[in-house]
């Protein structure tokens, strides 16, 4: 029997402008690139500017309006005409396609999320064919829809992503860019077969108390006649421990196997990683005919919603054991999705990790990620928080019902073996939208997307994915009795702190659960002057306007620095105050909420990263450059933490213990002068279960609003809280006399600072220097005489003068006194 034969179809395509848009200039044919899109095609080939500089944006914004074809070529062969199939396969296509062989139209598509196979054996000849692809504007279709059939209302700039299955940040966001792209953006390939094929598996794992594991696989086949399907399971150390063979015939068929005593998976945060292999391969007549490998691994995940005294619950349970989340939001890691390969997934992996995050959660406004992203997950022990892609907005239901149940249908086939994902979620906002955002007027009674939340996505998870929960959105209470983000119910979003209070005011809140929650500021200052001009590198400018999103965005960071700093005219000194305020605003809100512990069970900061340079809610920038943010993020989830937070009039000492071990807090908590001086001391000691939370009310003292309260040493695990009895301006303290020492450790150099008085949220900027290099801490607090090192890679010791002044080295002093620091 003749072995399929796989050509992927990635070389050879030139693009070609279909239609042009009025305004739009005219367009040679260029050579394409596949996987890509339309937008990177042009920029590779000179005809439009690097959209991300200046005010490009808005230059190119006549692409998306254009329809585009993708031309290319493929040959038939001896090795093909063997066999009975011959199917084009695509992995992505973005969107409106219609797809051409030999001039003969043979689909027409309109879901970028989903996966096609179309048998072309009639239409394809032996020797050279054509293939023809071409992409209709998106955004004049959206438009036309929205024009036929009424307004479905949207919390994105009014924009009609909602009447496609396109990635809805496309057609731009709050962090965002409006480049609503085309094309084949994942692979594209020939397949030719005979007799079988695999189609999806869906591998079924259970794991008991006992550690007693089993798999019930399930597996889809196109075949034409009877086959065997044959089902191992290889352990981590290589070993096959089980094999089980089947036949059958029809297109479905169920393999169990007992694999015995296995290994758990557990979160990075909880335990080790140990992944089995399970290799699935197809036989007729003996002969293996197809085949598919997947890592899989042995762990429950279970959500726990139970009603009590105070709501219902909202707590993951792994392995049996409750776990406070420590997580973040995920967006597309770049607008033009086709250039994310799986270096750069595990790259920003890895800085998530680093920042003891334990959960990403793929927000609905964007993707599926690639299986490279959830492959990351497996093996780096991150739980994967998935949305379908619904947000923001509400969904025409009659449009979209049969595209919407294709494409859950797929994807839930293709990830659902990936042991790090934990939870569906129906859809980003929608439910809160449809309650609280005056759709319902708009709607006027129409089906608005609940139908898909409610009664469609939980049907095909319980299909396909029965093991895994599904929720119903995000936030969401759990009941439409109770309203979408009340705080004693669910997950909640926490968006009036930053759209309308103070960052202190995260204290008001109590959810069970806060899914989303944050703070912007500017990316790296290097990064801006990457894509901007000199000249633009003002707030004032149109290019950092076009590199501010958010809807009265400036004002909103005006309002949390004032307070602190006052008016910060200085385009440099106004970028660190945002970030230091950024950077406030996660340790005030994760501190807060993991004080709650165990009412609150976890907290998912928006955002981790972005699609472009802006100034946007992430840690890590355009550049994956890390934000003081992304370092107040890893010390507020470290997995021991001393927190201080008010409780009334008094002050309390909170220590949280997210670890499987005992821990025992003896410590001082002391309150000191600006100048060090020691106003008052008081012991504390706690004992702190696994998995606990302890607290000790401290006795109040008095002294200058410019004191500062620390519990704890900076050298233990779980660092040194600090209090501060008064925001910086209202008690300035005094601009401090530095000292710096270098020395090298390996190719590191490690400057030491000391300080005659207390210092705030010491910085110091590498990348100012040199645009590689990186620094191991931020915003560090110094008392007078002890002294803080950080570690910076990508330097020398003769930069240390550079490193050690303005603008690379910063505190709070530099806005308040406007003083440059001095060395001793």
């Amino acid at each position: 029997m003749t072995a399929p034969v796989t050509t992927h179809l990635h070389d050879g395509w030139t693009l070609h402008q279909h239609r042009r848009a009025e305004g739009a200039p005219a367009v040679e044919p260029i050579p394409a690139t596949v996987p890509g899109g339309v937008f990177t095609d042009l920029l590779a080939a000179g005809v439009i500017p690097d959209p991300f500089e200046s005010t490009n944006e808005a230059a190119v914004a006549w692409v998306a309006g254009c329809d585009w074809r993708f031309h290319g070529e493929f040959t038939v062969d001896d090795g093909h005409l063997a066999h009975d199939h011959l199917e084009l396969c695509f992995d992505g296509l973005d969107t409106l396609a219609e797809i051409s062989i030999n001039d003969t139209i043979i689909a027409v598509t309109e879901n970028m999320h989903r996966r096609y196979r179309f048998d072309v054996a009639a239409l394809a000849r032996p020797g050279v064919n054509t293939i023809d692809v071409v992409v209709r504007s998106a955004t004049d279709a959206a438009e036309r829809r929205r024009e036929r059939e009424g307004d479905w209302p949207t919390a994105n700039f009014g924009r009609p992503f909602n009447y496609i299955r396109k990635m809805a940040c496309s057609w731009g966001w709050d962090w965002g860019p409006w480049l609503t792209d085309a094309g084949m953006w994942r692979p594209v390939r020939l397949v030719a077969w005979s007799a079988a094929r695999l189609g999806d598996v869906r591998p079924h794992v259970s794991v008991d108390a006992d550690d007693h594991g089993r798999l019930d696989v399930e597996v889809d086949v196109a075949s034409t006649g009877g086959a065997t399907v044959a089902v191992a399971v290889v352990d981590p150390d290589g070993v096959e421990v089980c094999r089980h063979d089947v036949a059958f015939a029809g297109d479905r068929v169920r393999v169990a196997l007992d694999v015995g005593a296995v290994r758990r998976w557990w979160p990075h945060t909880l335990g080790d990683q140990p992944l089995y292999r399970l290799d699935v391969s197809l036989l007729q007549g003996g002969q293996r005919v197809d085949g598919r490998s997947m890592r899989i691994g042995f762990r429950t995940v279970e959500l726990d919603t139970t009603p009590d005294a105070n709501g219902s619950a909202f707590r993951f349970l792994v392995n049996g054991r409750p776990m406070f989340v420590h997580g973040i939001n995920w967006i597309p890691d770049d607008v033009f999705v086709s250039r994310i390969d799986a270096e750069r997934y595990r790259e920003r992996i890895g800085q998530a990790i680093d920042a003891n995050v334990d959960l990403l959660r793929v927000w609905g406004g964007g993707i599926y990620e690639d299986d490279a992203f959830y492959d990351a997950c497996d093996e780096l022990g991150v739980l994967v928080w998935q949305d379908f892609l619904f947000a923001c907005a509400a969904y025409p239901e009659h449009l979209l019902a049969d595209e919407v149940e294709a494409e859950a249908r797929d994807n839930v086939s293709r990830l659902m073996h990936h042991t790090s994902l934990a939870i569906w979620n129906g859809n980003n906002e929608n439910i809160w939208g449809f309650w609280d955002w005056a759709w319902q007027e708009v709607l006027e009674g129409r089906p608005w997307g609940a139908g898909f939340y409610h009664e469609l996505l939980p049907s095909v998870c319980a299909e396909l994915d029965p093991g895994r929960p599904y929720w119903p959105g995000s936030p969401f209470s759990g009941s439409t009795d109770v309203a979408p983000n009340a705080d004693a119910h669910g997950c909640v979003h926490v968006w009036d702190v930053w759209n309308q209070i103070d960052l202190v005011r995260y204290r008001d809140r109590t959810p069970r659960f806060a899914s989303e929650f944050g703070w912007q500021a500017p990316p790296s200052v290097r990064t801006l002057e990457e894509y901007l001009d000199p000249a633009e590198l003002n707030r004032s400018s149109d290019a950092w306007f076009t590199h501010q999103k958010a809807a009265d965005g400036d004002l909103k960071l005006d309002r949390g620095i004032e307070p602190r700093f006052g008016t910060v005219d200085d385009f440099d000194a106004f970028c660190y105050a945002a970030q230091v305020v950024q950077a406030r605003a996660i340790r005030t809100g994760v501190e807060h909420f993991r004080s709650l512990k165990p009412y609150c069970m976890g907290t998912v900061w928006w955002q981790l990263n972005d699609c472009w340079p802006v100034t946007s809610w992430a840690v890590i920038d355009s550049r994956t450059r890390r934000k003081p943010a992304w370092y107040a993020l890893r010390d507020a989830y470290r997995p021991r933490l001393l927190t201080v937070q008010p409780r009334g009039d008094r002050l309390v000492v909170f220590a949280i213990n997210d670890t499987d071990r005992p821990w025992h807090v003896t410590t001082e908590a002391v309150r000191r002068s600006a100048t060090g001086d020691i106003v008052s001391s008081e012991p504390v000691e706690l004992a702190v279960a696994p998995d606990g939370i302890a607290s000790f009310t401290l006795t109040p003292t008095t002294g200058a609003r410019s004191d500062v309260l620390t519990v704890g040493d900076v050298d233990d695990d779980a660092g040194r809280a600090w209090w501060w009895f008064a925001l910086d301006r209202e008690a300035p303290l005094p601009t401090p006399n530095l000292s710096f020492d270098a020395s090298h450790d390996g190719d590191d150099l490690v400057v030491t600072v000391t300080s005659d008085v207390v210092v705030r949220d010491l910085a110091i900027f590498p990348e100012r220097v040199h645009p590689d290099a990186t620094v191991d801490r931020q915003l560090v607090h110094l008392l007078p005489g002890e002294p803080a090192t950080f570690r910076i890679s990508g330097v020398a010791e003769s930069d240390l003068d550079a490193l050690t002044t303005l603008p690379a080295l910063r505190h709070t002093a530099t806005l308040t006194s406007l003083d440059r620091p001095t060395k001793a």
